[in-house]
């Protein structure tokens, strides 16, 4: 309460009638969200730490001409602080209570339905169905596909990409194991993240395999230190529903991994990780399957008008280089940065794991508008080998 300082979440401009609002949503859903009049963000850009009270009140004034009672601006910092929004102790408690929750939990609940997704069976396999019909007869028989991406926006949104692509997948029997890269919102330290629960959704559980995680633990010890980065994982539980809604009851067990930012760069810890993997998953019938997005513009990711356009305009080529399945080249076309997509490490962690002789079967792509404020290039690839 000294100097409070604002925890790095989301601002998304809202207008409600003639009123214009800032909506302070926290990616890792720790904190509650939190409406402010939109004339409070030259405030939220001052509070970084290094101000008291009395200083927020003379900077916004003599800066921005805005003039806050101090009592009312005490009354503001402690209700973001209740909320979670400031990096202080109430958060620190907060994630701690959340992550002794998470940590002791014997599955990973699921987060969407209610919010993005349907919460009842019924409801979720009827919007599945539209985006995905006949869902058993996209797995067929000696299908030489070994990769998939996918987006994680929810069926409705992803449609157009989704159909055409999820088809010609191995059988159910054909497979011992389905790995699951998930694009990662929390910032972790280390570039993987694994979980040993199984990731639950309305329509079943997804089950974690019990032989590779442990075996991938052995050789990385560290791969589940992490593991609260699960808990929201958007990316890995779409995908995880994606993946029962197809292969129902003979679902294959699945090795959830999230990938994060770390996960673009040349390092002991990445190549120890892919190694591992080829390791761990050697002589047996392995559907690697990313769930990650390109570009995310507009208001809504805090994306300039002009840096929008340039996101967007790298979608097509960054498209490209994914289908020609070469990684180096796409970790480059990406400069070794995630933005303006959390989506480029699982992608290239994709890349780096597709067997020999892999390459785009099929594609296809959208830009789809999510809300006013928020527009998301969309791809969805399915690889296959090309040579005997």
């Amino acid at each position: 309460m000294d100097a409070p300082k604002l925890r790095k979440v989301d601002r998304i401009p809202l207008q409600r009638g003639d009123e214009s609002l800032l909506v302070l949503h926290d990616p890792l859903e720790i904190a509650e969200a939190v409406a402010l009049d939109a004339e409070l963000g030259p405030l939220l850009d001052r509070m970084d730490g290094t101000r008291s009270l009395p200083q927020l009140r003379q900077s916004l004034l003599l800066g921005a001409g805005l003039r806050l009672d101090l009592d009312d601006l005490g009354t503001l910092v402690r209700d973001l602080s209740g909320a979670g929004l400031l990096d202080d102790e109430a958060f620190r408690a907060r994630r701690a209570a959340l992550a002794e929750d998470f940590l002791s939990a014997p599955t990973r609940p699921p987060r969407l339905p209610g919010v993005v997704l349907p919460d009842t069976p019924h409801e979720l396999r009827a919007l599945l169905h539209d985006a995905l019909p006949d869902p058993t007869s996209r797995a067929t028989a000696g299908s030489p596909t070994v990769g998939l991406l996918t987006p994680h926006l929810p069926p409705d949104l992803a449609a157009p990409v989704l159909a055409p692509v999820l088809r010609a997948l191995p059988a159910p029997d054909e497979l011992d194991l389905v790995v699951l890269l998930g694009a990662d919102l929390y910032p972790g330290l280390l570039p993987f993240a694994a979980t040993a629960k199984d990731y639950q959704t309305p329509l079943g559980p997804v089950p974690t395999c019990r032989r590779t995680l442990p075996a991938l633990e052995r050789a990385v010890p560290w791969i589940r230190r992490e593991e609260l980065r699960h808990r929201a994982a958007a990316s890995l539980e779409m995908a995880a529903t994606y993946l029962r809604h197809i292969y129902g009851e003979r679902l294959p067990p699945v090795l959830p991994l999230l990938c994060g930012r770390a996960a673009l760069q040349e390092s002991e810890a990445v190549e120890l990780v892919l190694g591992s993997l080829e390791s761990v998953t050697d002589g047996r019938r392995v559907l690697w399957w990313a769930s990650a997005e390109l570009s995310h513009t507009g208001a809504a990711y805090g994306s300039p008008d002009e840096a929008s356009a340039r996101a967007a305009e790298a979608d097509p080529a960054r498209l490209d280089l994914l289908a020609a399945a070469r990684p180096e080249a796409f970790v480059r076309g990406v400069g070794g940065d995630a933005a303006p997509s959390s989506g480029a490490p699982a992608m290239a962690t994709l890349l780096r794991m597709l067997p020999v002789g892999a390459a785009a079967a099929e594609r296809a792509y959208a830009r789809v508008d999510v809300s006013a404020q928020a527009r998301v290039g969309v791809a969805a690839l399915r690889f296959a080998i090309t040579r005997g």
